[in-house]
């Protein structure tokens, strides 16, 4: 995992209101990859986990960002300095030998991922910054993480994303807390994703 200065670490969680329907604006911090279906772990919640990804130049303060699932749940992340072009991992257990085999920065209770789901991040000021809703049109599958293709290109339509090809821990697919295993940047499939993401 690449190397993070912690400059102090606190998390808190909280069930807060936030409104319904909201278009998403672009944000230095996206959700980049999530483990819905994991087979490696103790049992499938126990191996759950969400990657957040720090795509700028720039330090990020994760204090006040809010992750919420499809329930409504929410995880408010605490203070935590985010360097440029890194990764913060959330999950559902920090036990090795229990979660699949991944070291998450911070564990969240009362919170899940659905086989057909969402997230959506929120800034501080509870602005809505990105947006993944999946469905069976998604590639979610046994054993894998979904990973986006390009941290650059637009979250919400499948074929952005894709399944994890990288073995970790206990035997999953994935890249919890590194680059994603399916990144690409090539000029063939960013008029690819332009062309279906326009279509659709």
């Amino acid at each position: 995992m690449q190397g993070i200065l912690v400059l102090l670490a606190v998390t808190s969680q909280y069930n807060a209101y936030i409104p319904e329907d909201v278009t998403c604006g672009v944000s230095p911090l996206i959700i980049n990859e999530f483990m819905v279906l994991p087979s490696a772990s103790t049992t499938r919640l126990s191996g759950q986990w969400v990657e957040i990804h720090n795509r700028s130049q720039n330090w990020m303060n994760l204090s006040g960002w809010t992750l919420q699932n499809h329930a409504g749940n929410t995880y408010v992340f605490g203070t935590y300095m985010l360097p440029p072009e890194g990764y913060f991992v959330l999950g559902a257990s920090s036990v090795y030998s229990e979660n699949g085999g991944y070291s998450p920065n911070s564990v969240w209770s009362d919170f899940f991922l659905a086989r057909y789901g969402e997230l959506t991040l929120y800034s501080p000021g509870r602005s809505c910054t990105d947006i993944v809703d999946w469905d069976d049109s998604w590639p979610i599958e046994s054993g894998a993480s979904c990973e986006r293709i390009n941290p650059g290109w637009e979250s919400g339509i499948p074929s952005t994303w894709g399944v994890a090809q990288n073995t970790f821990g206990s035997g999953d697919l994935g890249s919890p807390g590194e680059k994603n295993s399916i990144y690409s940047n090539s000029f063939a499939q960013n008029s690819w994703a332009f062309i279906k993401a326009f279509i659709n």
